[in-house]
């Protein structure tokens, strides 16, 4: 058995509500600690990149017949990279108890949070379906066709079209974005970690952004620019920066919450 316990981080200043108050550049250390973690366990870890590259190939391949879900599944990764990362906080937990990085036991355990985790996802999908919906009716305003495609995307974030709509297309991605970000920042690794009802998890993900704001905008970026790059290469680059960010994104947990 794993010794799964706590261990606070005695440098960093802790708070009555347990959120702890990180620098500006703390982002960069958890890069840097992501990194370690997925050379420590370089088996595992690209097990998880690779399944994750194929899943966003499948949906490409699957999505021949309706081009136009290309662009709504590619939004979608960054709203719901934080789900498909679990494996990887169970990992990263492994490796924190000093213990070797077990896939079986890594079920196991995401097996005893299914519950709060199937409620977490229900609320992350319900943001993406929005999100798919509310583009499909901008894209109907803008070009009266209820079937997106592609070109008419690309029209509609080059300018082409009513100006308008381009405000409200981006103005509603960007919410909805910020909106996931803000709730699951650290939910989705507290809920692996202590097995937390999904309303605790947000609500603690939602002070730890507020006391840090600056912190995780940083964050935010650095998210939005590694995922932009795995998507330029077709993919391959997920098979390393996904379970780099998996396993940052854990000790942003470690960091911010008590």
């Amino acid at each position: 058995m794993y010794d799964y316990a706590i261990r606070p981080t005695p440098t960093v200043p802790t708070t009555r509500d347990g959120i702890r108050t990180i620098s500006l550049g703390e982002p960069l250390h958890w890069i840097g600690l992501g990194v370690r973690d997925f050379r420590a366990a370089p088996g595992p870890s690209l097990l998880y990149g690779a399944l994750f590259a194929a899943t966003c190939w499948a949906v490409m391949v699957l999505s021949e017949s309706n081009p136009w879900f290309v662009i709504a599944y590619l939004t979608g990764l960054l709203l719901l990279g934080s789900l498909f990362a679990t494996g990887l906080y169970v990992a990263a937990r492994q490796l924190d108890s000093g213990g070797p990085v077990s896939i079986p036991a890594a079920l196991r355990t995401l097996a005893s949070r299914r519950s709060n985790l199937a409620l977490f996802a229900v609320f992350l999908m319900l943001i993406m379906v929005a999100w798919v919906r509310l583009s499909a009716l901008l894209f109907a305003i803008n070009f009266d066709l209820f079937s997106p495609t592609i070109p008419g995307y690309l029209e509609i974030l080059g300018g082409q079209g009513d100006p308008s709509v381009l405000v409200y297309f981006v103005g509603i991605g960007f919410l909805l974005a910020a909106t996931v970000f803000v709730t699951s920042a650290v939910a989705i690794p507290m809920i692996v970690d202590r097995d937390v009802n999904p309303f605790t998890a947000i609500a603690t993900s939602a002070r730890a952004v507020k006391r840090n704001w600056t912190a995780m905008l940083f964050w935010a970026a650095i998210i939005v620019a590694l995922t932009a790059f795995g998507i330029s290469t077709f993919f391959i680059g997920f098979v390393v920066l996904f379970p780099v960010l998996g396993y940052a994104t854990w000790r942003s947990y470690r960091a911010l919450v008590e």
